[in-house]
This record gives structure tokens, sequence and C-alpha cells, in this order.
């Protein structure tokens, strides 16, 4: 009795096979030539973070309060900052500044504008003192790019992207 079963199991098998009924087995390939993808992968690494330009800078003493205080910041001057690509990348100034927004945890932007007068909150817990700094950090990434073609060949190549941060730093002083 096991042998019949083992035969009928077997020969099921084999029709379905040569019959092509198994996903994925084919006696000729789909095609004669490699078909992949166009697919872009970039890994970045921030290279560089400095002040391109503060606009607001100062200090706000709550020591003597239980509360804390919001303070309204006023730019005292206007600023800006747009971005570049060297090199490939896949894509354009605005894909890198996304990927890097999502990737890293930091919001940036291909460019960025402040306004003289354009107005900021810095909140002061109660009995600190705070410094402050409101302007455009200028940030510069190391880009890997892995590009795959629909050849199925693959290349690496290293890129620089510069993008700019609206950037309010904050510390207790």
């Amino acid at each position: 009795m096991a042998t019949s079963v083992r035969k009928f199991v077997t020969a099921t098998t084999a029709s379905a096979v040569f019959a092509g009924g198994l996903v994925g087995l084919s006696a000729t390939p789909a095609s004669a030539g490699e078909d992949c993808d166009d697919v872009y992968k970039r890994k970045y690494t921030e290279i560089s973070s400095q002040w391109h330009k503060v606009v607001a800078s100062g200090v706000i003493d709550n020591r003597r309060s239980d509360a804390s205080v919001r303070q309204s910041i006023a730019a005292g001057s206007s600023a800006s900052l747009k971005g570049s690509v060297e090199g490939e990348i896949g894509g354009k100034l605005d894909l890198a500044a996304a990927e890097i927004s999502s990737k890293l945890g930091v919001s940036v932007e291909a460019s960025v504008s402040i306004s003289k007068g354009k107005t900021t909150t810095v909140v002061v817990p109660a009995h600190k003192r705070v410094t402050y700094k409101i302007g455009i950090k200028k940030r510069q990434y190391q880009v890997y790019v892995t590009h795959q073609f629909r050849n199925c060949h693959v290349s690496n190549s290293w890129a620089k992207v510069t993008v700019a941060d609206s950037y309010t730093e904050t510390w207790n002083s």
C-alpha cells in the first residue's frame, strides 16, 4: 500500500513540473537577456555641520522665577541658503533632503530662508538661564550611492550633498 501511494505522488509531481504547473520552475528562462529594476540606494553620513548665518542670539535669565517663561525672539537680519549636490545621487536635491530628514532624524530642506523680523519662541524653565542661537545651519553629507541598472550591472560611487537647516539651539548657561 505504501508503495502505490509513493508512486502516485511522484507521478503527480513529475507531471506538474513538466506541464509548468509549479511556480518558479520552467524549462527555459523568461527572457534571453537579464532584466532588473533600475534602483538607486543611498547611505548618508554627516561630514560637517556649521552655522551659515545666525539671525538672533542672546541670553534669557529666569533664575528668579518659579514659573517657565516663553519669549518671542525676532530675527535681527534675514538669511537664506540653497543646498547643492556634487556627484550623481540618482535624484534631485529635494529627494536627498527628504531622505536625510527621514533616515537621520534631522529637519533639513533643499533651501531655507529666514526673513528679518520672523519670530521664534524660546521656552525657559523656572530657575534657569538659557543661551540661544537662531539661524541657518549648513549641513554636508557624504553619500554612498549604489545603482543597479536594468541590465543588472551594479555601480558604486560617492557624492556630496549640502542641505539647509533652519535651526534653534538652546543650552543652560
